[in-house]
This record gives C-alpha cells, structure tokens and sequence, in this order.
C-alpha cells in the first residue's frame, strides 16, 4: 500500500535555513570575536603601554609648560577604550597656577578633566599627535595686573627639544562645563563667563583649513567702567571660517550670534599684517533684522533700567554696524552704526498711557580719525504721538571728548498726559496746554559747569490754561498761561499770568541763565521784570500748611542764594494777618539771600506810606530786618488793629483814635516762621497825632480815681508830638504834652513789654477843675502839691510805677519830669550805630564817629515858659523816701 509514502506531519522537517541568514548570523559572531579580540587588545596593549605613553607625554608636556602643573599621579590614565576610537591620555583634578615670575602664586585654572587623544595606530609607532582635547568642569582667572602683566601665558612658544614624536595636530577641541572670569585693572574690565558647551572642528595644524565653532554661552556679567552688561544673558555662537595661518587670515563665512531673542548675523574678515602680531585689519559687518524693542531694552544696563521698569514697548528695533580698519592697542577701527525703531508702542505701565508710532532714526560713527574725537550720535528723525498730542524732534551730538550737542523739538502735548507718561515727583496733578517749537546748541561740558553763556536756545514756548497741585503744598496754581521766547541761555517772558490761590499775578520780563538754572541746581537765575496784581493774599503765600494735620496757619520764609530778583511791582491790594494795603508801587530786590525795597509807597488806613527796609535772610536760622518809614495821616485806631495791638493790651485799638504822621526807624530779628525776638527789636518814633483821643485807658483811671475827676476818662487833643524809642524791649519817651481846655497832662517815661511802667507825670489844670481837686483830695494841699504856674493853671506832679494792671501812683516833688530829648537824641544815633553794624547802613553819616562830650546824668525841670528859673534846677533827692501808696 501507499501509507509507507506517507509523511507524519508532526515531524521537523529537515530544510536547510536561506543562505544570507547564514551568513549574517557567522558575521555577527565575527564581529563579536573581533570585538572581543581588539578589547582584550586594548587591555593588553594599554596595560603594556600605560607606563611608557603616560612618562613620554608628561615629560613632553613638561617641556612646554611654562608654570607649575600639579596633579597626583593616580590621577592620570592611559585608555584605548574610553575615547575609541582614539587613544587618550586622560588627567584628572589638575590643577595650574599662575604663569607669573612671583613667589606669590593664585590658581589660574583647575579641571575636573582633561583628555589629549591621539590615533591609536599612532601609539604603536610612538607617534603622539594630539588629535582632540576635551576639557570638563574647569575654573579658569585671567588677570592683568596695572602694569598690564597678565597670568595666563603658561604654554612656550617653542620646545626645549627638537622632538616631533608629540606635537598637536588638533581636528577637533570640546569644552564643557567651563567658568571662566577675566579682570583688567588696568582698563577697569571684568567678565564672569559660563561657557555651558562650545566645538570647535578644524584641521588646526594645517596652514589653511575651515574652522566650525559652535557654542552655548551663558554670560553672567561683563563690566566696563562700572557699568555692567549683559547680565544674566544666554548667547549662541555659530560660525563657519576659512582660516589661513601663511597670511594670518580669517574669513567669516557664516556666522550667526544670537543674544537672547535678538539674532544679528555676522560676515567679513580678519587678518593679522602686523609682524609683531598685535595689529589687525578687521572688514566686518553686523546685521540685525526684525527684533523687537522688549528683547533690545533686556540688554541695557542695569543702572538705566530703573529709569525705564515703569515701561513696555512693542515694535520693530533694527541694527546695521560695520567695523573697517586697523585694530590694536593704540589703533581702532571706523566704526559706524545705524539703527532705529519703527512703529512702535510704548506704554507707561502704572497709568497706562500710550506713546503710539514711535519712529526714530539713528547714526552712530567715530570718524575718519576713528576716535572720540570724531565720534558722532545722531537722531536724525523721531515722532510719536499721544493721544491728540504730537512730538518730533532732532538730536546731534559731536566729538565725544568734548560733546557739542545740537537739538530740536517740536510739541503740542497734553501736561495732563505728559505728565502721566514722564512721572515728575513733585507734581501732584496738573492738566492745560504746551506747544514748543525750539532748537539748542551748546557744549556738554559747559551743560555740566558754569559756562552757560556758550550755550544758544531760539524758539517759542507757550502754554495755556495750565493748572497745576504741587505735592506737600497746599497752595493751588491756577488759570496759567505764558508767552515765551528762548534767547541763548534767557528766556524772555512775553506773558505770564495766572493764579496762586487767592492771588493773581501778571509777570513780563527776563529771566537770565534759565537754563543753566534749570539743568544745574548750583546755578543762579536773575529775574528782571514787571509785576501787576489786582490781589495778593500773603497769609496763603506764605503759610507753611502740612495737609492733614492742624488747620492754624504757620509761615515760613525763607530766600534761595540761587535767585535774584529785580522787581518793579504794581498791586492793587495786599494783605497778611490784619494789615491790608491799596495802590502798592515799587521796586522790590532779592539779591544774595536779602530782600530790599527800594522804595514801596502804598495806601492803607486812611493814609499813605512810604518804606524803605532790608530782610536779611542770609543766616537760614534767623531774619534780619531793616525798615525806615514816613507815614502821612494813617488813621491810629486802625493801625493798632493791623498790628494786632502791637501785642501788648495797655492801649488798644479801642482806647485811641485819631491821624498819625510819623517818622520810623526799625530793626529787628525774626525767626523764619515770622516770630520777632523781642530782645533784638529796635525802633525809634518821630510822631505827631492830630485831633486825638484817648478813651477809657486803664493808666488815665488810675489818675481819675486819684484824682477824682471824669474828664481823664476820655481825653481830646488837637496835637500831640513826641519821639519814642524802642530798645531791650522797654519803650521810653521825653517830655509829652496832651492839651485839652480842661487838662493838660504832661508825661515822661518807661513802659517795658512786661507792662512795667515808671511814668513822671504834671496835670495842668484851669480854675474849675483845681477847685474840684482840691475839694476832691485835700491831701493836694496838704502834701503841697499844688502850685500855680503863673498862667490860671494848677499844676499836680505825681509818679507811676508798677505794672498797667496794678498801678503805684506818688506826689512827686514839684516839676520832676525829667527831659529827656537829649537822651532821645543820643538813642536815635545809638540806634544809627546798630544799624550800621547789623546792616552796613548810614556809612556816610559823620556824626556817628565825632567825639562828644561826657553828658552828665542830671535831671532838669523844664515845664511851661514861666518856670524858666527852674531850668536848670538839678532835682534833688528826698531826704526820706516818700511811702505814700496810692
């Protein structure tokens, strides 16, 4: 039967596997053998060879080296495996320390690893050409000292021996992990670099080859001057040149640099003519496209940009430089640079005002002599605008060692948003108007010193309807608007006017070295104008208000040693505290701290004035003030109310009236906030009073009480002169004479600002009032005090001392008034010495420096015409001291 044909299906089939699986698979296994072969090779050969490569090279080393290397010897492996295909010699933990002559050395760099690899081939034949370095984990300080000594040349330029069994045949270097730091003290240069990885790929050893260099670089810091760049900022390098060692050659063929998000591509060459090796001819460009402003402000210095945190900007930012010439120490290259931003945006974050399409042209050069002399900035053309607002503008800056700066400026802005964009400090709010077309030209150097005179300014300002809040003032200024023309360094004031509070004001003058003022706080600025004013509120002009706190005004003044002032003034109406003043003229001067009226005529209470005085600010603890006066029919009650009294209580607004004319001499000192120091105040009061009273006056009481007579209650006169005299805080007075048909009251005297008084004083009285007298108080008679002057008149002398609230009233001794005009005569010229001393006033006057006789210290009785005889009658002292109290 067939069955015996018949295959079991369970059983292996005896086919025979396809050929090229055969074949792969004895490859494999030959590979494996062969792999096995060559490692177990390069156990043998590295085990044999180690000691004799690792000795050769060390030693070839060492003939190069021109510092000290130090690392331990277990620390250095010969391998075939670790770097296959190439043999390397590997050192570990190296360290170096300065190529410098000193004993004193610093470390110039340590590694965690540095791998010479060579051709493994190589190493049978005793050929060590140094292929590849790789270098791990190095720390790496270059310096240069002041003298320009550095400490990094540790490699010789030529071996000791003519061996070329070890040489360097570099095709590719490989750095890693590397921290590198760089001083110059002697140009005030430092860098702090981490080089994260960087390849450099080339035939090193041939004359003429292509060189690649990749790198990822983070730069922490480079300083220059003090000023720090780039801080904190990531760079990639990619280059591709064409080296050429027979000329010196370097040719850029493509490189890119990118820092950050900015991109700029870079071509050209570089070539070494000089045969010392320190001069290079460099033709290279930079080119960056389509950046954007946020990336390039990231790279500015880190002192400008508190100057720019409160911003953010969009746009388009490019960049176009080209570098062409020699390079060396003493040689730059021509440099020129041109960049700009385009339709860009910059907003002011906080208040979120917008300068919208922001253009600006710009050129950078250094010159045909390619200095800073030469040099040049120029902005050829920038606008923006803002809101309805628009600015443009022009800038030009030439020679850099001593810039001369040219400019120009065009607006018609909101304050309110200009404000809001710029943020000035001081200014609380404003709002209005500015419109400026002008153009400056000047020396920097003189921006920055006094030669401001240099400097030309032509254009017009003006603005409108300005209102303004300063902060911590609680003055407003209102309604201001101003003409102006810029003339060199003045600035001519067409127009000024406005409002400061309650007070008006219109200026029109010059206002000379305006902007050496304004650039320089050190300068001084000159104002000479003409001011008229309807109204001028001093208790607001000069009070000293802190917002918040208590509501009572204080005042503070004080002058700037900066400003002077010519000023020819006309005001309408004037006050402060209770005084108020119409048709005010005059010139008014500030120069050096001190304030002079030259002279001021004004109306007020019912009369006319006219003053001459000095406040002397000069010492910022203390005024000093000058005042001389002729005063013409003032109404007296209401000058007691605009001095307030005169602070003293005694005789009051209410107590007197009538028309003062007078003559004032004045000095005194004041705090800055406007409080007289009484001890310091000195005056003298040539007066006349006509059709006077004097009504319900507390001394006059007393008189009446003692006497017993009404008519003291209220006094009339039709004249009273007299002179009075104001020092150490006691006013004293001669001989003053009080007429009525009734009384007439003759008095002399002290009365301190303590309210002491010690008055002489003679009632003269007709026939009906000394019958009442004496029947009033006989003591009159008793005490004989009563004595006919030989005109129908009944004389009463008496003394008053004590204070005005509690009077002590005496007889005294018949004509007991003392003269006093000669010693007022003597105070006035002691007053003229003061002033000349404190004030350097009255130097012409010649009677201050004769010689006079030693007055004697009498007092002589000089009443009415009819007591001649007693003239010179010498008042005698009582034998016993009268203790009469009354």
């Amino acid at each position: 039967m067939n069955n015996e044909n018949e295959v079991d299906p369970q059983l292996p089939s005896n086919k025979k596997s396809p050929l090229i699986f055969r074949m792969l698979w004895r490859f494999i296994i030959f590979l494996f053998i062969l792999f096995a072969f060559v490692f177990t090779g390069a156990l043998l050969v590295g085990y044999y060879y180690q000691d004799e490569v690792k000795g050769y090279v060390i030693s070839e080393l060492n003939k190069h080296l021109n510092t000290e290397i130090i690392v331990d010897g277990k620390d250095i492996d010969f391998t075939l495996i670790k770097n296959f295909p190439y043999a390397s010699v590997d050192f570990k933990n190296v360290k170096a320390l300065d190529a410098v002559k000193t004993k004193d050395k610093d470390t110039l760099f340590t590694a965690g690893k540095i791998s010479l690899q060579f051709n493994i081939v190589d190493v049978f034949h005793k050929n060590y050409h140094v292929k590849k370095i790789k270098i791990d984990d190095a720390d790496l300080k270059i310096r240069i000292d002041k003298n320009g000594n550095d400490n990094y040349h540790f490699w010789r330029s030529s071996p000791e021996t003519d061996s070329t069994a070890f040489s360097f045949a570099l095709e590719e270097i490989i750095l890693n992990h590397i921290q590198f730091s760089f001083k110059n003290y002697r140009t005030k240069q430092s860098a702090d670099v981490l080089i994260n990885n960087s390849k450099l790929s080339g035939h090193f050893s041939t004359e003429k080859h292509s060189l690649e260099i990749e790198s990822n670089i983070l730069i922490n810091r480079i300083v220059t001057d003090g000023r720090t760049y780039l801080r904190k900022k990531n760079i990639q390098v990619e280059l591709a040149l064409e080296v050429d060692n027979t000329i010196q050659s370097y040719k850029i063929k493509k490189g890119k640099i990118k820092i950050e998000n900015l991109l700029f591509e870079v071509v050209g060459n570089v070539m070494n003519e000089s045969q010392a090796g320190n001069e290079l001819i460099v033709n290279i460009g930079v080119r960056g496209e389509n950046m954007d402003i946020r990336s390039v402000l990231s790279i500015i210095p880190n002192q400008y940009k508190d100057r720019i945190n409160d911003y953010e900007s969009n746009g388009e930012f490019y960049f176009d430089a080209v570098v062409k010439g020699s390079l060396s120490e003493n040689k730059m290259p021509f440099i020129e640079a041109n960049f700009g931003i385009k339709n860009a945006d910059i907003t002011h974050i906080k208040n979120n005002i917008v300068l919208h399409d922001v253009n600006l042209k710009a050129r950078y050069s250094n010159g045909n002599k390619a200095n800073a002399e030469t040099s040049l900035l120029e902005l050829t053309a920038f606008s923006a605008t803002i809101n309805n607002g628009s600015v443009a503008g022009e800038l030009l800056i030439n020679n850099l060692n001593d810039p001369s700066v040219e400019a120009k400026i065009k607006a018609n802005i909101s304050l309110e948003e200009l404000q809001k964009f710029i943020k000035i400090d001081t200014i609380e709010s404003i709002t209005g108007q500015l419109k400026m077309n002008a153009s400056f030209n000047g020396k920097w150097n003189n921006i920055n010193s006094t030669n401001y005179q240099d400097i030309t300014a032509k254009g017009n300002l003006a603005i409108t309807d300005m209102n303004v809040k300063l902060k911590n003032n609680s003055l407003e200024f209102t309604n201001i608007n101003g003409d102006f023309n810029f003339n060199n360094n003045d600035l001519m004031v067409n127009e000024l006017k406005g409002n400061i509070a309650n007070s008006d004001f219109d200026l029109k003058g010059i206002f000379k070295n305006s902007i050496g003022f304004a650039l320089n706080e050190n300068q001084d600025i000159t104002i000479e104008a003409t001011l008229h004013s309807k109204n001028i509120d001093l208790n607001e002009l000069l009070a000293n208000k802190e917002e918040k706190k208590q509501s009572t005004s204080k005042y503070k003044l004080k002058f700037s040693e900066h400003l002077n002032v010519n000023l020819v003034s006309e005001i309408e109406h004037l006050s402060f505290r209770k005084f108020d003043a119409t048709d005010i003229r005059g010139i008014i001067i500030l120069k050096d701290k001190k304030l002079m009226a030259d002279p001021i005529q004004l109306s007020t209470m019912n009369g006319n004035i006219t003053v001459s005085g000095l406040v002397d600010g000069s010492d910022s603890t203390k005024l000093l003030i000058t005042c001389f006066s002729d005063v013409n029919k003032i109404n007296v009650s209401k000058l007691f109310t605009s001095f307030e009294n005169f602070t003293q209580s005694s005789i009051t607004d209410q107590n007197i009236k009538g028309l003062v004319t007078a003559k004032i001499q004045f000095a005194s000192v004041l705090s800055p906030e406007l409080t007289t120091d009484m001890s310091k105040l000195i005056a003298t009061i040539d007066m006349t009073i006509e059709n006077g009273e004097l009504n319900n006056v507390e001394s006059m009481k007393s008189l009446s009480r003692f006497i017993e007579l009404k008519e003291l209650n209220s006094i009339r006169f039709a004249t009273l002169k007299n002179s009075f005299e104001i020092k150490n805080q006691i006013l004293s007075f001669p001989k003053m004479e009080i007429k009525s048909s009734a009384i007439n009251i003759t008095l002399s005297g002290t009365h301190t600002f303590n309210n002491d008084i010690n008055y002489k004083i003679k009632l003269s009285l007709n026939d009906l009032l000394s019958k009442k007298a004496k029947k009033a108080k006989k003591e009159n008679n008793e005490f004989g005090e009563l004595a006919d002057d030989g005109l129908g008149r009944t004389n009463i002398f008496l003394t008053m001392t004590g204070t005005v609230e509690h009077p002590i009233i005496k007889y005294d001794s018949k004509g007991a008034i003392q003269n006093m005009k000669i010693e007022l005569k003597k105070e006035k010229n002691t007053l003229k010495t003061i002033l000349k001393e404190e004030f350097g006033l009255f130097k012409k006057d010649t009677t201050l420096n004769r010689k006079t006789k030693k007055e004697e210290t009498k007092f002589i009785i000089k009443w009415d015409e009819v007591d001649k005889k007693e003239e010179k009658k010498e008042l005698k002292l009582p034998k016993k001291k009268e203790d009469d109290d009354f």
